[in-house]
């Protein structure tokens, strides 16, 4: 079933001000745009609006018969209403003799922007904006899903407390039985005590390998250390194999060396060399000691026989060949003694080893170490000295001949072997300072305890582990989710929706010059606070646009609640009064992109509306600026056939539909001709005189035209004309004076009005002759 169509708005009033009788339509449309010059009484029927805006916030409106009746209303009362066909959405009816004023506003929250506004909430504070805003927005249905998300993270964060608190326990548990009770950790240790189950997450964030050395296995380190013996036997340092009694250079040379046959019998040399030793040593004694008898079996040697044998033996022994051979016999020695060093270094080593393999399974850092195995060594050293013994036995042989060491170089084997004797001895001693030091080794096995310890729980416990984080997720997605949909939707403080609403309108018209301090409630230039104060800082310009930005943003101190805004209803009375050109479009753009949600947004961007969740807000706009009115009309702010001229037409006032752009000039400066030739002036005399100065100033002296003031001085001083500017502002919106100026006034400053035409805009006054001739 289809929605029924919206009536026309309507509005009717009856002496208020300068309107006596007006019975008018406008659109259905949201947006409706009214021209009226000034003193049709524009202004009149936005302070009635502005009434109906207190009344509705619950204020006093006893000012109202005296503000809104006419001198001319037959019993001292006025009427006012707005609505839709038969649905009235506010009406007001004044009674200035008795006082009395009586409003009724239904289902409709009107919120207006008029020179009232301007001068109660800015003007009156020196542009010091209130911050004392109470009242809170209920977001309706908003609210319930803001509770579901609530509820929904209490949930998760229950039960993602009661899994971790689960873990922390057998954690905590576990680790006092296995490293306080089983591997005898102290806690006073240092990677005990920063030992917990948020560390373990932290550092686990996938499931860990087993560990290379298991917990068991670190207790069996654990047990073996304290099983080290008081009295350890410690394996034994061995001294390395010395070749300086062994001169290869000179067995080298004595090899190559070549020495002729002794002239002693082969019989005797035989003899001899079967036991070279015994019958050297023999020799020798009795040479040295001149014996008569022999040293071993004392028979006298004095007889020829045993004589001649003797002195062979010293002969031998004292000519070259024997000499050689001595020689030969003591490398020969000194190899063989060589060789019983090597096999007592075997047994050494072999003793050592074994010592060192017996204690080293006590400590942990040890019981993978060993010493090296110099079997292979020494088995080379040995084959290599018996190479050389071999060449030393043929060269005795042959003297004649000449003969060489081995390949096998025995220095080299002699290194390799000292160099693993080495090697073995820094282990022993490694080995020694280790079992010194076991207490240290025990710490070590403990601080490795505790890692292995933590990687195993979290193998153990993984299922769990990953359960908790499932349930950590969880309670984080929702907290985002709580965290968006809050953000989604505007505060409940109406406080805080001003101050973001007047931010940004703040800064879709002044970028960053102007900041708005949301906490303070304090206007900046820049970053800066305004010395002087907005009041003396702001051009009146600027002041009319903060004050049209901030009318907008305190549409959030009307509403209780996010529906109310479907309920708002502005009124705009002259929205670009005293205003700098350059604001006047984006005034118009901002009147067309307005836009609040369903949650109550507020927002510039036109992309968002489409009529349901994002709509503009109903709004009526009452202008005297021909630039603004065609401005808006040409930039849409409203429709086309939403445009409206107010005009007195034989003491009624009517609103009619205005199709073509709006040229005041011409009709005010008419009214000006008429007057300055004749006719009597009216209540909209004034405010012709001064429209007409300020467009003759701004088009063709902008130089000299900051304000009407400024453009008047100017006329006096550069040409000799005065108009009396008291009379300019006189009956201009809708305020009365005390007194009123007098008729042949209005008429001088019409004539001086002309002049100041006919100097800048000759043509103008031309075509204006014409159209009265005409008429």
């Amino acid at each position: 079933m289809s929605t029924p169509a919206n009536p026309p708005f309507s509005i009717a009033a009856a002496y208020l001000g300068p309107v006596f009788s007006l019975n008018g339509e406008l659109t259905k449309n949201a947006q409706n745009l009214v021209f009226a010059r000034n003193g049709t009484g524009k202004s009149f029927l936005s302070r009635a609006f502005r009434y109906l805006d207190i009344y509705g916030q619950g204020g006093p409106i006893h000012s109202a018969p005296l503000n809104l009746v006419s001198d001319e209303s037959p019993d001292g009362k006025a009427e006012f209403l707005f609505g839709r066909d038969t649905n009235v959405m506010g009406s007001l009816k004044v009674d200035k003799t008795s006082d009395e004023a009586i409003a009724q506003v239904n289902n409709t929250i009107f919120h207006v922007f008029s020179e009232d506004f301007v001068q109660e909430e800015l003007r009156e504070q020196q542009y010091s904006l209130n911050g004392e805003i109470e009242n809170q927005i209920t977001v309706d249905s908003g609210n319930i899903q803001l509770k579901d998300a609530k509820d929904a993270l209490t949930k998760a964060v229950s039960a993602e407390k009661s899994a971790l608190e689960a873990l922390r326990v057998d954690f905590d548990k576990e680790k006092l039985t296995q490293l306080i009770d089983k591997a005898g950790v102290r806690k006073q240790l240092k990677e005990y005590s920063s030992l917990n189950f948020d560390g373990l997450l932290t550092t686990y964030l996938e499931k860990p390998e087993a560990p290379e050395k298991t917990f068991a296995a670190i207790l069996k380190d654990l047990d073996a250390l304290k099983s080290i013996p008081a009295e350890p036997l410690y394996p034994e340092a061995l001294n390395s194999i010395g070749l300086e009694d062994l001169n290869l250079a000179a067995l080298a040379n004595s090899l190559y060396k070549i020495t002729s046959p002794s002239s002693v019998s082969e019989s005797l040399k035989q003899k001899i060399e079967t036991h070279r030793d015994f019958y050297k040593t023999g020799v020798e004694i009795i040479d040295h000691k001149h014996l008569n008898s022999c040293p071993f079996c004392e028979q006298s040697i004095a007889a020829p026989d045993p004589r001649a044998i003797i002195d062979a033996y010293v002969e031998y022994f004292s000519d070259e060949e024997a000499k050689h051979k001595t020689e030969l016999h003591s490398f020969y020695r000194a190899l063989s003694f060589k060789e019983k060093q090597l096999s007592e270094t075997e047994t050494q080593l072999t003793r050592q080893k074994s010592r060192y393999d017996a204690l080293k399974v006590y400590l942990p850092s040890m019981k993978y170490t060993s010493l090296a195995d110099s079997a292979d060594v020494i088995k080379l050293a040995v084959e290599t000295i018996s190479s050389i013994k071999s060449v030393i036995d043929s060269k005795a042989k042959n003297l004649g001949v000449v003969a060489s060491l081995p390949k096998d170089k025995l220095g080299a084997r002699i290194d390799a072997l000292n160099q693993a004797i080495e090697d073995n001895n820094t282990s022993v001693e490694t080995l020694a300072r280790a079992v010194a030091k076991s207490d240290d080794e025990r710490k070590k096995s403990q601080r490795q305890a505790c890692s292995v310890f933590a990687q195993e729980f979290a193998i153990s416990h993984w299922p769990d582990i990953e359960a908790f984080r499932k349930l950590a997720n969880d309670k984080r997605d929702k907290a985002t989710a709580l965290v968006a949909l809050e953000k989604s939707s505007p505060s409940t403080d109406a406080r805080v929706r001003v101050a973001d609403t007047f931010e940004l309108l703040l800064k879709d018209f002044f970028g960053e010059k102007y900041i708005f301090d949301k906490d303070s409630f304090v206007l900046k230039r820049g970053a800066h606070e305004m010395v002087r104060g907005p009041h003396r800082t702001l051009s009146d310009g600027e002041k009319t646009a903060i004050a049209f930005c901030y009318f907008v943003a305190c549409v959030h101190r009307k509403v209780k609640a996010n529906s109310d805004y479907r309920r708002l209803f502005l009124v705009f009375d002259d929205p670009v009064t005293s205003m700098s050109y350059d604001f006047v479009f984006g005034i118009a753009q901002t009147l067309k992109n307005l836009n609040i949600s369903n949650r109550g947004e507020v927002s510039l961007n036109s992309g968002l509306i489409n009529g349901n969740s994002h709509r503009r807000p109903d709004l009526l706009v009452l202008t005297h600026s021909s630039y603004f009115f065609n401005i808006s009309v040409t930039n849409k702010v409203v429709e086309e056939n939403a445009a409206f001229a107010l005009h007195s037409e034989k003491g009624n006032h009517k609103i009619s539909r205005l199709k073509k752009y709006v040229a005041p000039f011409q009709e005010q400066l008419k009214d000006i001709y008429e007057v300055a030739n004749g006719r009597d002036p009216d209540h909209t005399t004034a405010n012709a005189i001064r429209s007409v100065l300020e467009a003759v100033g701004r088009f063709c002296r902008p130089d000299k035209s900051e304000s009407l003031t400024v453009f008047v001085q100017h006329l006096a001083a550069a040409d000799g004309i005065t108009v009396k500017s008291v009379l300019i502002n006189s009956l201009c919106h809708g305020t009365y004076y005390d007194e009123k100026p007098l008729p042949d006034d209005l008429k001088l400053a019409c004539t001086e009005t002309l002049k100041v035409v006919k100097k800048y805009a000759e043509g103008q006054l031309e075509v204006i002759k014409g159209i009265a001739l005409q008429s």
